[in-house]
């Protein structure tokens, strides 16, 4: 059996998968709770929750919100993301690994359809990657994580592309060491990164809203702690 699946149905990649779930629900239940808290301590408890979800929504699904500010990076996120969430659990051999590890399995896309997702997910990550580097403004926001992030994906995709191809230089099984090892990496650094908006993202509308809603005297409170027990009443 190759060094690459024999990696892929080992115990090592079992971890990373419970880790992913277990960190990422982690952070679901500590957000829930932390709006919970503030819900309960909030001077308005009224939350408009049809807004809301009609709000996050048109953020998940930020079609008709890509004409703003930054169009080209806008675009080119939106694609990159689209790209992921397509062709990652989608793709016949990953759909093996998860049933001879879990049980688990649905209907895989079709090749022709996966290399061009696959190719617009590189195209657009690349891009990404290109802006931070050369425009100054997305290059002050950016971590070193985060270079090393896209990298990381970026390098997933080649990988993955050029071993399903009949004219790939490089030898296979080398390769797919490689891939298999690169995407276990980036699910154990999942929990731990900025790719947990993954499942954060939907309640940032709902996190938003709540903070607004201050406790009582959270006026006053935030004059004494600015300006002392003299401060002017709020």
């Amino acid at each position: 059996m190759p060094a690459w699946l024999t990696l892929a149905q080992s115990p090592l990649f079992r971890f990373a998968a419970a880790l992913l779930v277990l960190g990422l629900l982690r952070l679901v239940l500590l957000s829930l709770w932390e709006m919970r808290t503030a819900l309960r301590r909030a001077g308005d408890q009224r939350i408009p929750i049809a807004r809301i979800l009609r709000e996050s929504f048109t953020w998940l699904i930020p079609v008709t919100r890509l004409h703003r500010a930054r169009k080209g990076y806008s675009l080119a996120s939106f694609t990159f993301h689209l790209g992921i969430l397509a062709a990652t659990p989608f793709l016949g051999n990953h759909i093996d690994i998860l049933q001879a590890n879990f049980g688990v399995a649905w209907p895989a896309l079709v090749k022709p359809l996966l290399d061009f997702l696959t190719l617009l997910t590189i195209g657009s990550g690349s891009f990404l990657l290109l802006y931070r580097l050369y425009a100054a403004s997305s290059r002050k926001l950016s971590s070193p994580l985060d270079y090393l992030l896209l990298a990381l994906i970026l390098s997933i995709f080649v990988s993955g592309y050029l071993a399903g191809q009949p004219w790939n230089p490089i030898p296979y099984n080398g390769l797919m060491l490689l891939h298999t090892f690169n995407g276990i990496l980036l699910v154990v650094l999942a929990p731990f990164t900025k790719i947990a908006h993954c499942v954060l993202y939907p309640l940032i509308r709902v996190g938003t809203e709540l903070a607004w809603h201050f406790p009582p005297q959270a006026g006053s409170d935030v004059v004494k702690a600015l300006h002392g027990p003299e401060g002017r009443r709020v």
